[in-house]
């Protein structure tokens, strides 16, 4: 096998798998390890630019304030406060957002070494003479 052409099918393999592993993992993460931790859940108030719950058309904040929400035990009925509200985030989409530049930096690799690749199998190298010919314009 001549020299350039080992060179492509090494240089095109290694990369191309490299690059596809890339792509392959980003597209099979878990998307269920992203929410927010139990303990760091963010209390309602804090979260109101974020995200705004509605009861029956009214917002959650309001109900709570008027104690209008109620929570049943065996003890009795006690009203819900804004504190005893937090909320956890699945954060999924932000984590797959952030990894879109490099998505695309492996998706160029992918197909520029798809190429070499391709031009290494199918031996589309320009092979240098051995030894120059001599023409005769050179003499």
């Amino acid at each position: 096998m001549h020299r350039p052409r080992t060179f492509l099918l090494m240089f095109g393999g290694i990369f191309f798998l490299m690059s596809a592993h890339h792509i392959v993992r980003f597209f099979t993460r878990p998307s269920g390890i992203w929410w927010t931790p139990k303990p760091l859940s963010l209390p309602l108030p804090d979260v109101s630019d974020r995200v705004e719950v509605y009861v029956r058309g009214v917002a959650l904040q309001e109900h709570l304030r008027a104690s209008r929400i109620q929570l049943l035990t065996d003890a009795g009925a006690t009203p819900v406060t804004e504190s005893d509200t937090r909320l956890r985030f699945n954060n999924w989409d932000r984590v797959r957002a952030q990894g879109i530049p490099s998505l695309l930096a492996a998706a160029v690799c992918l197909g520029a070494s798809g190429v070499f690749l391709l031009f290494g199998v199918l031996g589309w190298v320009q092979n240098k003479p051995a030894h120059p010919t001599l023409s005769p314009r050179n003499m």
